[in-house]
């Protein structure tokens, strides 16, 4: 009787570890292919704002030259920053990805909507407000990179 079970149960735990081995490697599969989707996007989204800011004065402080600067660039690389993520949230990310991405994702819009608003408060030549744009995407930056380098990529959540 115990060889019999023995018989039953080594078949059923080799079929249980090739299905484990078989979902870990969909699994990298749908991390790979996500990556590679998604990371071409988010490198035409970094070629974009390293474009705008090469245009921008190099000084710490928001003078007023920067300020027009700022309004002239800011709305190109915004909408650019909108569609890109548009784009990014059609695609699926596996479960252990799942949770990081809409991180990323609601990390981008939200950089995607300080740079529209930086362009506005350029425009309207307040400094003080765009001072406070620029500093507050600073951890939310910093953040992005954290998730994106853990998770694989090499330009989403990469920022200029």
């Amino acid at each position: 009787m115990a060889h019999r079970l023995c018989i039953v149960i080594v078949p059923a735990l080799a079929a249980l570890a090739v299905a484990v081995g078989g979902c870990g490697s969909q699994e990298a599969a749908a991390r790979a292919r996500l990556v590679a989707q998604a990371d071409p996007i988010c490198k035409q989204v970094y070629a974009s704002r390293l474009a705008a800011n090469a245009t921008l004065p190099n000084s710490l402080t928001v003078t007023l030259g920067a300020l027009q600067a700022l309004a002239r660039v800011a709305p190109g690389v915004a909408a650019y920053q909108h569609q890109a993520v548009d784009r990014l949230r059609t695609l699926k990310a596996p479960a252990s990805l799942a949770h990081d991405w809409q991180e990323m994702l609601a990390g981008m819009q939200q950089l995607a909507d300080d740079t529209t608003q930086l362009g506005l408060d350029a425009k309207a030549k307040d400094i003080k407000d765009t001072q406070l744009v620029i500093s507050s995407g600073r951890a939310l930056r910093k953040r992005l990179t954290v998730i994106a380098a853990r998770d694989g990529f090499a330009y989403c959540g990469r920022t200029s």
